[in-house]
């Protein structure tokens, strides 16, 4: 027990207004957690009624899909997926992206329902590329967006008009000869591998696509032509990972979730001296 006889009452009075502050504080902010897990709503798009079909109305009235749900993969999108890799990924994992340790996470998020050739193969400026849906059992168009957000059942595919006709970007003209390379790449020598390599990766260009070129309102992607709602296209475009990912180098969690932080401050402190 803290003896408070000898406290003067001003002190007193000051020292219970602060404490007062501080767990109204806490309150608050358990408060805006709960509401952001449990409760959180749709939000104001910048959309008009008469911008959304009757559908979409219905929807936002639901609160389904417009801002309450994860848009990338979680463990049921990743297992999917994993049950009919691509070449790319049956090469370079599950999650092919390890070397950027502060955006590896994000960009293998899109790994299941984005073609490794959206991201890495560049449009040049006298490129035809255009991007489709294709349902990942039959190969054709998708022709409307079903299911939880990033996982239709399909992935975005990359097409380039050569000669006339449209390519699928993802399918290489060296499928078999890739396919013989991971089955006996064991037996390869490092000049031989590195060869090979070359020849696989010929189309991917040397500088990826990065987020920003894509989550923008003039970004490489169309999402309205890939079949998104307004609502869902204007969240797409307003890239505030994006921003926090080329704003921010370092990520900071406040240390009343880190008991330990002052103390390895100080130590760090002392140590400079």
């Amino acid at each position: 027990m803290h003896d408070h006889g000898n406290i003067h009452p001003v002190k007193r009075l000051l020292i219970d207004f602060l404490m007062g502050g501080v767990f109204l504080l806490l309150a608050a902010f358990a408060l805006w957690l709960i509401w952001l897990t449990f409760f959180r709503g749709i939000y104001d798009t910048g959309f008009s009624n008469t911008a959304l079909d009757q559908t979409e109305m219905e929807r936002i009235a639901l609160g389904v899909g417009v801002g309450n749900e994860h848009f990338h993969n979680l463990d049921a999108a990743v297992r999917a997926g994993a049950e009919s890799p691509s070449l790319c990924l049956k090469c370079h994992g599950n999650y092919p992206h390890s070397k950027a340790p502060d955006v590896r996470a994000f960009l293998n998020a899109h790994a299941y329902f984005t073609a490794c050739e959206v991201c890495h193969i560049r449009p040049a400026e006298e490129d035809q590329i255009t991007y489709k849906w294709l349902d990942n059992k039959t190969g054709q168009e998708l022709l409307t967006l079903e299911g939880k957000p990033g996982n239709y059942g399909g992935m975005i595919v990359p097409f380039r008009m050569e000669n006339g006709v449209s390519r699928r970007l993802d399918e290489s003209a060296d499928k078999t000869f890739i396919e013989e390379y991971l089955e006996l790449r064991a037996t390869f020598n490092a000049d031989q591998q590195a060869e090979a390599k070359v020849r696989i990766h010929k189309e991917i260009s040397t500088k990826p696509i990065f987020c920003n070129e894509c989550h923008d309102k003039d970004g490489i992607l169309d999402f309205a032509k890939l079949k998104y709602s307004p609502v869902v296209v204007n969240r797409l475009e307003s890239g505030e990972v994006v921003t926090m990912i080329t704003k921010y180098k370092k990520f900071y969690l406040p240390t009343m979730f880190d008991p330990d932080a002052r103390f390895r401050d100080r130590q760090r402190r002392r140590e400079a001296e």
